[in-house]
């Protein structure tokens, strides 16, 4: 096992199987979050046979934790509309302790749950979005229709309904 030094320096992972670069700095930007610990030069982490750290975690959505842990956000329309997708990239923000990014998320789904559902647009027309609506042609495809949710999203959405609820 080889201690990580906190020295600016290129990092190989391996997370689920797809490989990402990055640098120390970058995946110590949060000082309260998992990688940070991770990478903070306390604790002996393994490499594999290549020089990469294994992460069992989803690599779909890890580019995003990537880019949140760089660029501290996202700029409108960087993130999919896709609710299910947000559910899932949220479990992954709280998996690796990424407060300021599971804020994000959360503020997003609310955002499109009290957005009205464009019955048209969820039946295939081919109406185009309404302006400064977040759409990324990057993000996932799904067969599910507009405005149904997975069970997860489900459960998400009684999350954060449940945060701002006064009380």
């Amino acid at each position: 096992m080889r201690r990580v030094c906190l020295v600016f320096s290129r990092v190989k992972l391996c997370v689920g199987g797809q490989t990402f670069m990055t640098s120390t700095l970058t995946l110590t930007k949060d000082p309260d979050s998992m990688l940070a610990a991770m990478f903070s030069g306390r604790h002996a982490l393994r490499q594999d046979d290549d020089g990469a750290y294994f992460i069992d975690r989803d690599a779909m959505h890890f580019r995003y934790v990537l880019n949140y842990l760089r660029d501290g956000g996202f700029r409108p329309g960087a993130l999919p509309a896709d609710q299910c997708f947000l559910a899932e990239l949220c479990t992954e923000a709280e998996y690796y302790q990424l407060s300021g990014l599971t804020r994000i998320i959360s503020e997003r789904i609310r955002s499109l749950a009290s957005e009205p559902v464009d019955l048209d647009a969820s039946q295939g027309s081919s109406t185009s979005p309404a302006p400064g609506s977040l759409t990324s042609a990057a993000g996932p495809s799904t067969s599910r229709p507009q405005g149904s949710m997975s069970p997860a999203g489900r459960r998400l959405q009684r999350k954060v309904s449940a945060q701002i609820t006064p009380k």
